[in-house]
């Protein structure tokens, strides 16, 4: 369930309800909204108390960077890379080929990098080109990690999401987001383990974060700290 509460302080606050959460937990969106995730059932008036007596830490809550792009950049993702570049030929349009494991985009010379119109179009061919990636190897490495823990879900699938990064279906199927591809493999592995995990517990109870903690080597709370750190290259 979602939804949102105004603050007089940081404004509209998004509000994640889940099912299985035991405490409540905050970041930062990706549109730069506060994020709160909360258990299922949490009254409006406690969510607004949480808030009160955590405002002194949510202060200090690192706040997600603005996208930027400029002609020569290069975006490292896993097992590949984006190298922005300029084109005269096309004048609103954004060329874009792959040479190896390199997508090359060709934005045109009189385009405006800092508009967030330009910005969000540039994102979105790049999200497409990672989608087909991320069948050719991010697939392949989930396969792997299932196989090293001696797991065995019913299927892989690849979506979108930039908030909700994997998914493990009432059927045993686990959802990777094509976001993944920006993020570095340690990460990656860490979330494949969060819903593998998934298979025996379908909630956040002690028991489960104790699994991936397991799955994890013991690192789960270091790599939860790594990925609320994380910030996309990419606009949502």
């Amino acid at each position: 369930m979602k939804g949102y509460i105004e603050d007089r302080e940081f404004g509209k606050i998004y509000v994640e309800l889940r099912r299985g959460m035991t405490s409540v937990r905050f970041t930062y969106h990706t549109d730069g909204h506060l994020l709160m995730r909360a258990p299922l059932g949490i009254s409006v008036a406690e969510l607004q108390r949480v808030v009160n007596l955590d405002r002194e830490r949510l202060r200090q809550l690192p706040r997600p960077q603005s996208v930027t792009f400029h002609v020569g950049q290069t975006i490292e993702c896993y097992k590949c890379r984006v190298v922005i570049g300029s084109q005269s030929r096309m004048p609103g349009y954004i060329l874009n080929h792959w040479e190896g494991d390199t997508l090359h985009l060709q934005v045109h010379e009189s385009a405006d990098l800092t508009d967030d119109g330009v910005k969000r179009t540039i994102s979105s061919v790049i999200g497409r080109a990672m989608d087909v990636q991320a069948r050719a190897v991010l697939l392949p490495l989930a396969r792997q990690v299932a196989s090293e823990l001696g797991l065995q879900p019913a299927g892989f699938e690849i979506g979108r999401g930039m908030r909700k990064l994997g998914h493990c279906t009432s059927k045993k199927v686990i959802q990777l987001s094509r976001n993944l591809m920006f993020m570095p493999e340690g990460l990656i592995r860490y979330i494949i383990c969060h819903e593998l995990a998934h298979l025996t517990h379908m909630n956040h109870s002690p028991e489960f974060h104790a699994l991936v903690n397991r799955y994890t080597g013991g690192h789960e709370r270091d790599l939860e700290r790594q990925l609320r750190q994380f910030r996309f290259p990419v606009m949502k």
